[in-house]
């Protein structure tokens, strides 16, 4: 399942979810009819700058619904399906933050990182010929439109997650034929917690 979520901030202490969205995929197969989308009251003050970014306003928050409930219903979601995330990382601890804060638990789910995958990719398969990576970054908007992915509009958790699914999907054939074969083999290599090296990390 893979998910992302908009924020009104980076500060991993002070700031809040404003918005959370998933989509459910069935091995390389993106489940278009099974999605989960909320928009949340974050209970604080939005940045300026990070309404620039999701375009979410207070207006459009201040009636919608708390964290808590809000995960709960994720948690039936996603059940115990591995989380997929583009530096997922930061999703994963928001995520974890407000569980723990209002059910008292955390994620136990595998997790994956697209970026982590990519990484690899790029240093222990650099010879791709014109599918090689050859982003500066691997900001997903600027991944998405390297694979070929349409990338339109601002900032959307449902949108962004449905786009990293995209990636995911991009990603996989190239990983087989680099010899990624199996779930283990692919979620240690995209483990989120693995430290992304600019040279071979074999592993």
């Amino acid at each position: 399942m893979v998910l992302d979520t908009e924020l009104t901030g980076l500060d991993r202490k002070k700031d809040s979810i404003v918005s959370l969205g998933a989509v459910r995929m069935a091995g390389g197969r993106i489940e278009m009819g099974q999605t989960f989308y909320q928009l949340v009251n974050p209970n604080r003050v939005m940045k300026p700058e990070s309404v620039v970014v999701h375009e979410i306003t207070p207006s459009e928050v201040v009636e919608k619904p708390a964290i808590g409930p809000v995960l709960a219903e994720f948690l039936t979601f996603c059940g115990e399906a591995i989380l997929v995330g583009h530096y997922v990382n930061m999703d994963l601890a928001f995520i974890n933050r407000e569980l723990q804060r209002s059910l008292g638990r955390t994620l136990g789910n595998p997790a994956l990182d697209t970026m982590a995958l990519v990484h690899w990719l790029k240093w222990n398969n650099p010879d791709q010929g014109p599918d090689a990576f050859s982003a500066k970054n691997f900001e997903l908007y600027e991944l998405a439109k390297g694979l070929g992915i349409p990338v339109q509009g601002a900032h959307n958790a449902l949108m962004d997650a449905f786009m990293t699914a995209q990636v995911l999907q991009r990603l996989l054939p190239r990983l087989e034929q680099a010899g990624i074969k199996t779930l283990g083999e692919l979620l240690k290599i995209g483990d989120p917690k693995r430290k992304l090296q600019a040279q071979g990390a074999a592993f």
